[in-house]
């Protein structure tokens, strides 16, 4: 089937979050090329996400439950993929903003020569973002206002020292694959616990078996990242552990900068082999 299913997960209560998801389903609608669905999964109980998308849009969003396996966004990932038909997946988080309105065409295009892309440029706003935007401003008014107050990061892990590269966008903040390469690398990894690395994952997965790619921020597309306060650190050790012993049973290195086309050094290699 033509087309592209859109899948969002989503954890956050919808009044403590602001109503980000309601921005991001706003932009979403304003695209020239409609996809053929939009999932919304919910991974914990009681955010009332699916009353307000409901009040909001009707029948457009189809919000599902996802908390059999909470907090695990890999899981409502997967979830929400096996409610489409569509022949593009295309993952958002419940807090991202697409920058224009051609990006579904656009994205398709890229599909059309490559196997699944992502790295848009991730422009983030400041925590209280909330103060400047309105749900009832056009939504061309809330980008522009969207475009003064965000920037672009430039951070370091300091557990590594090296760059996260938060200032694009990973294969599940806003990224596209086509659904029979998905299937062929069985998705995201449910092993991971909550959230961290399950993305890094599965580019580097699809790095390793070959899989052809675009980064779309070499093609100026970009998003806006609703900022918020978030507690990863219970996850970050173990599913860290985790993604260097799949490294070591692949037998590759995986360089997440060199992805994104940060060379520093001499060896410009994705993916370092071991052996």
């Amino acid at each position: 089937m033509e087309g592209i299913d859109v899948v969002i997960p989503t954890g956050k209560n919808i009044e403590e979050s602001h109503y980000s998801i309601c921005y991001t389903i706003r932009s979403i609608i304003s695209q020239t090329v409609q996809p053929a669905s939009v999932t919304v999964v919910e991974n914990l109980p009681n955010l009332g996400v699916g009353e307000v998308l409901k009040r909001y849009y009707g029948n457009y969003v189809n919000v599902i439950s996802g908390i059999q396996k909470s907090p695990n966004i890999s899981y409502a990932r997967n979830l929400g993929v096996k409610q489409g038909k569509a022949d593009t997946i295309l993952f958002m988080d419940d807090d991202v903003v697409l920058g224009y309105s051609d990006y579904f065409h656009r994205v398709l295009e890229i599909i059309n020569s490559s196997d699944f892309c992502c790295g848009a440029k991730r422009l983030w706003t400041p925590v209280n973002w909330h103060d400047s935007l309105s749900l009832d401003y056009p939504i061309k008014h809330n980008l522009l206002i969207l475009k003064d107050i965000s920037f672009i990061p430039q951070s370091i892990e300091r557990t590594t020292g090296d760059r996260n590269c938060s200032e694009f966008s990973y294969i599940g903040n806003f990224g596209a694959i086509r659904r029979n390469v998905f299937n062929d690398v069985s998705g995201f990894d449910e092993s991971f616990e909550g959230w961290l690395y399950q993305d890094t994952d599965l580019i580097m997965r699809l790095v390793e078996k070959g899989f052809q790619y675009e980064i779309m921020a070499y093609t100026d597309m970009f998003c806006f990242h609703l900022s918020h306060p978030a507690e990863k650190t219970k996850y970050r050790k173990v599913n860290y552990e985790r993604y260097l012993n799949k490294q070591q049973k692949l037998k590759v290195q995986f360089n997440n900068k060199h992805f994104f086309g940060r060379f520093e050094g001499n060896n410009r290699q994705v993916i370092l082999r071991k052996d």
